[in-house]
């Protein structure tokens, strides 16, 4: 990879060559053309050094359940980046500059609100299911949540363009990434359970900031 202060260096003069004084931005332009000639710099290259990864917990399963991979598209569509799960089990986001950070912030907000209402659905709704139809029952119910927060997302973000420095960014960094299964397993399906899901993933707030589009997403 590029060392970083020539990348910043050729940002800067890429910056400056927006300047209205025609001489300044020419000047700033080839500086620019220069450095990136004498450094082998592309522009795929320079796109692709914008691209961020940061991690979130997760559940720590090669394998996770399908309500897990549904939270990690909510995140991934809202903010345009992408996701895959690592050695360990855990999530992690790839985008430009610093929305790697906030998908790993967000999707950790909405695991520990999903994770809390799980427990909680056990408590009030499953306590006399036999454990393993307990699980499987907990699991549709956090697939409905999961699927209500995520029609949620879509009516407020538009859907992402596909970005190609995150997926050279990947092959680059990440060769041996290969997708894994939605499913765990196959579930039996509880009606009742999934849409008390979906109604309590209607009760999370989530919208974008005052000022627009363009602020971070809020969750509440």
């Amino acid at each position: 990879m590029i060392d970083k202060a020539i990348l910043a260096k050729i940002r800067k003069c890429l910056a400056l060559s927006k300047s209205a004084n025609e001489h300044e931005a020419a000047a700033a332009l080839a500086k620019a053309r220069a450095l990136m000639d004498q450094h082998g710099v592309d522009e795929a290259l320079l796109q692709m050094a914008e691209i961020e990864e940061a991690t979130a917990r997760a559940s720590r399963n090669l394998r996770p359940p399908f309500w897990e991979t549904l939270l990690a598209a909510t995140v991934c569509h809202a903010l345009s980046v992408t996701s895959f799960i690592n050695t360990r089990g855990d999530r992690t986001f790839v985008g430009r500059g610093p929305r790697a950070e906030v998908a790993g912030y967000a999707f950790a907000v909405l695991f520990r609100q999903l994770k809390a209402a799980r427990a909680d659905y056990i408590l009030s709704r499953l306590r006399r299911c036999k454990p393993g139809r307990k699980r499987q029952r907990a699991d549709v119910f956090c697939e409905g949540w999961a699927s209500a927060v995520f029609a949620k997302i879509k009516s407020l973000v538009p859907a992402p363009d596909g970005d190609e420095a995150i997926g050279r960014f990947l092959a680059l960094h990440h060769p041996d990434l290969v997708p894994v299964g939605s499913r765990a397993a196959k579930m039996a399906r509880a009606a009742d359970d999934y849409w008390n899901g979906v109604a309590g993933g209607h009760a999370v707030e989530l919208h974008n900031g005052v000022g627009g589009a363009d602020r971070p997403l809020a969750l509440a």
